[in-house]
């Protein structure tokens, strides 16, 4: 309850000093933004070192938190449990009452990424971007450098989910700059930024880069890193491996990521990386289905999937294609249907995937009819999506079901839609009508040149 890092922060400003200023005494400017952000508590030692070059009295530093510091992290608390059990409405109701100018940024931060989240869950993504947005502003006013990180990563997050991919590189970038200026390089919060950050590099196309910063953030990771840290990373490293068309070797980094996540109990990144740990199982050229099942039941039985119907019914979708793969026909077909159940009439890419799973399941049984419906909804929800290259790729896949299904006039369009998406725009037609009205082939000016023939 004893917020230590507000009173340093305040205390710091009020006297025109920087973090690096302060910092000193066997005390670095990036410990001085964990302190404030309240993400480290400071020893009695250190407490005296700082309250020394502060000029104040120790116990100054000691004071209580404000009342309304503690009254939003209760209301913020709330407000998750809101989002957990599927009502973000309701989460925001809660936080939009908090009056945000009277907390400190670290209380204002966790307040303000729980609402950003939330409204974006509520479709109301312009709002979501502005809370994130005048919380990274904040900070840097107040150099609160921790907070800015998280507030980043989910900004940047945010824009990729958007298709908005170079903007998202931008903001990481930016955000990682300062972040590693204030001494904050291989922190959790660093390294999380990192990794959203190569994100937007692979969604962008920019893979050749998207892994040489991989390798950079793995030596810092190696070196500074917590074990969650590294697990984020190397997570990270699977995706660029994966999208360079290194399958085995992005489950082997995969495997690497889960075992070393495994040892944080309480993370909740653990089971969205074991399903896509199964993602990536069931994609090899060689699937191992079996394996996928394993590590969606290790998935489904974590605590923090309980209230996401959304990843609940990825769940779903992956279990169906693990028994497509193994020929269990009704089965996959069950839980096609339960993944449709829970995710809804959705305009998510995850729909999507439920989608193609029910009409590859229809057409492996012969009926070309429901099949064909199955594929054509998965079209028209992609449709309605922001392009962008995770767009494009569904869209490849869409059209590899038509092609599979024989209509090929459908799959040369959905076809014609990725390609288009990556950059890769179709011939300029030529006019045939035009073309009739030039002057005959043979009859050329005097001196024009001669036709090259091909032998």
């Amino acid at each position: 309850m004893s917020t230590i890092g507000t009173r340093v922060r305040e205390l710091r400003i009020a006297k025109g000093l920087s973090q690096q200023a302060l910092a000193g005494d066997g005390i670095s400017a990036g410990y001085v933004s964990l302190i404030e952000s309240g993400k480290r508590t400071p020893s009695g030692k250190a407490v005296q070192r700082l309250a020394e070059r502060l000029g104040v009295p120790v116990d100054q530093l000691l004071e209580v938190a404000a009342p309304a510091a503690e009254h939003a992290r209760l209301e913020a608390n709330f407000a998750r449990l809101s989002l957990a059990n599927g009502n973000p409405a309701e989460a925001v109701r809660t936080l939009s009452a908090i009056r945000f100018q009277e907390l400190d940024s670290g209380a204002a931060g966790e307040a303000s990424l729980v609402l950003a989240e939330a409204l974006q869950e509520t479709g109301d993504l312009d709002r979501a971007v502005g809370v994130l947005e005048a919380l990274i502003e904040r900070c840097r006013r107040e150099q609160s450098w921790v907070v800015l990180a998280s507030a980043a990563t989910a900004l940047a997050a945010m824009y990729i989910e958007s298709g908005d991919t170079s903007h998202s590189a931008a903001t990481a970038r930016a955000a990682l700059d300062e972040v590693e200026a204030a001494g904050l390089e291989g922190t959790d919060d660093h390294i999380r930024l990192g990794s959203v950050y190569v994100w937007a590099l692979v969604e962008g196309g920019d893979l050749l880069f998207a892994a040489r910063r991989v390798e950079l953030l793995i030596d810092v990771a190696e070196r500074l890193g917590s074990m969650r840290a590294r697990g984020s990373i190397y997570w990270n490293a699977a995706l660029v491996a994966h999208q360079r068309g290194h399958i085995s070797e992005a489950i082997r980094l995969t495997d690497r990521a889960v075992a070393m996540l495994g040892e944080q109990e309480d993370s909740r990144d653990l089971p969205r990386l074991r399903m896509h740990y199964a993602w990536l199982l069931l994609n090899h050229p060689e699937p191992h289905a079996v394996e996928a099942l394993r590590q969606l039941d290790r998935a489904e039985a974590n605590d923090a999937l309980a209230g996401s119907t959304l990843d609940l019914g990825m769940v779903a979708a992956f279990r169906g294609r693990a028994h497509l793969l193994l020929g269990e026909l009704d089965t996959a077909a069950e839980h096609a249907a339960q993944a449709l159940i829970l995710l809804g009439p959705s305009e998510h890419v995850e729909r999507v995937s439920a989608l193609l799973l029910l009409g590859d399941v229809e057409s492996a049984r012969l009926d070309s009819d429901v099949a064909r419906e199955a594929y054509g909804e998965a079209e028209r929800v992609l449709g309605q999506m922001v392009p962008s290259r995770k767009i494009a790729r569904l869209f490849r896949e869409v059209g590899d079901a038509w092609r599979e299904l024989g209509d090929l006039t459908r799959a040369a369009q959905a076809y014609d839609r990725s390609l288009t998406m990556v950059g890769l725009a179709a011939r300029p037609a030529v006019s045939r009508a035009h073309v009739r009205q030039q002057p005959d082939a043979h009859t050329r000016r005097a001196g024009s040149p001669k036709s090259v023939r091909v032998t």
